[in-house]
């Protein structure tokens, strides 16, 4: 004697379960838009014309860098937020000018962070020297980038105390 399963298919275990494996595809995959949809792509610059240049900038400035023959020293106090900026080599650095630093997240715009250097006083040998104040300094992985008139030094940051931009020291940057 056989017996015959009386319950109506929506109360029976299997339709449901083949039913939510491509339920939870179709959840997993509005909710990937979602996300996609609530940041921007940080990465891409673009010009007011829609032209990806800010590479060609940065390599054009670069290179102006290592034809002055710039190079600088960046402490970064990770307790009060004072940065002092040394240029190590290049003179003709105009001292009365300020520099721009820029410690750049990864992959998030949003956590980059600008401040503007001012000269200060120069140290005993006539080494130029600009100091600011970051008010919240970062304690992740950024890049460096120090630059003014047409010039600009880059480098990697894990939190150290002292960043070496320009020449071998930068890793290439």
């Amino acid at each position: 004697m056989t017996t015959e399963d009386t319950l109506p298919w929506y109360r029976q275990f299997w339709p449901w379960f083949i039913i939510a494996l491509p339920a939870s595809a179709v959840v997993a995959g509005l909710f990937t838009v979602w996300l996609a949809m609530q940041s921007t792509d940080s990465l891409a610059v673009r010009s007011e014309d829609g032209v990806n240049v800010a590479t060609e900038r940065n390599l054009a400035a670069e290179a102006e860098a290592d034809r002055r023959g710039l190079r600088a020293s960046i402490e970064i106090n990770s307790e009060s937020g004072a940065v002092v900026a040394t240029m190590l080599s290049g003179r003709d650095v105009d001292a009365q000018r300020s520099l721009e630093l820029q410690l750049l997240h990864p992959t998030l715009a949003a956590r980059d962070m600008i401040i503007e250097l001012s000269p200060a006083i120069p140290l005993q040998d006539g080494v130029p020297v600009w100091a600011g104040h970051l008010l919240d300094p970062p304690s992740d992985r950024r890049y460096v980038r120090l630059s003014s008139d047409g010039w600009l030094l880059s480098a990697e940051w894990s939190g150290a105390a002292v960043i070496e931009l320009g020449g071998v020291a930068d890793g290439g940057h």
